[in-house]
């Protein structure tokens, strides 16, 4: 009976990592700050990637780009794009957002298991009109954590100085650069 349990704990901690890939011990930060006063209608609209952590659904992919948009029933349409880089076959998919908190929404995407309820998604700064920085932080039962973090742009080549302002909120948060890989945003189709 113990092994059948020890199983189904390894497999119900494996789920999440689907979602996030860098791995940390202990629990998700407790110090990581949302934006203050946060405007979910001025957030809306098309953001373009720039960096991220490591993210096995975007595994290769270039052009990456995420659309937001409010529906009436008060959540929030999501859809991602991108190209696979190796086989340059096109990939998207479609889901909707919940505002549980200011800044904090929980994205569900279509056609992810039921026993998958979603994904946090925090703003932890955004100047609406060039950059945002966007993180999610899954806990298992104290022991691991996995984490993301998306750099989002409205241009899909920014400045330098766009990108220093996002890199200052990681750096506010006291959360690692050190995995960030730059999203390629060349040769792409328009949007």
């Amino acid at each position: 009976m113990s092994k059948v349990i020890s199983l189904l704990l390894l497999v119900a901690s494996a789920v999440p990592l689907i979602f996030a890939q860098v791995p940390g011990l202990g629990s998700c930060p407790s110090n990581v700050q949302v934006q203050s006063n946060f405007q979910l209608p001025d957030f809306l609209g098309q953001w373009y990637e720039y960096e991220r952590y490591p993210f096995v659904f975007e595994a290769g992919g270039k052009c990456t780009y995420a659309r937001y948009a409010s529906l009436p029933n008060g959540t929030v349409s999501v859809y991602n794009f991108n190209i696979n880089s190796i086989t340059n076959r096109k990939s998207d998919i479609s889901g909707t957002a919940k505002v549980v908190a200011p800044a904090k929404l929980l994205v569900r995407f279509s056609g992810m298991p039921d026993f998958v309820s979603g994904s946090n998604y925090w703003v932890l700064g955004t100047d609406y009109s060039s950059y945002a920085v966007v993180y999610s932080c899954t806990d298992f039962y104290n022991i691991f954590n996995t984490k993301v973090i998306w750099v989002l742009t409205r241009e899909r080549k920014p400045s330098e100085s766009v990108i220093s302002q996002a890199r200052q909120v990681i750096d506010d948060n006291k959360l690692s650069k050190r995995f960030l890989l730059k999203t390629n945003q060349d040769n792409c189709p328009a949007s």
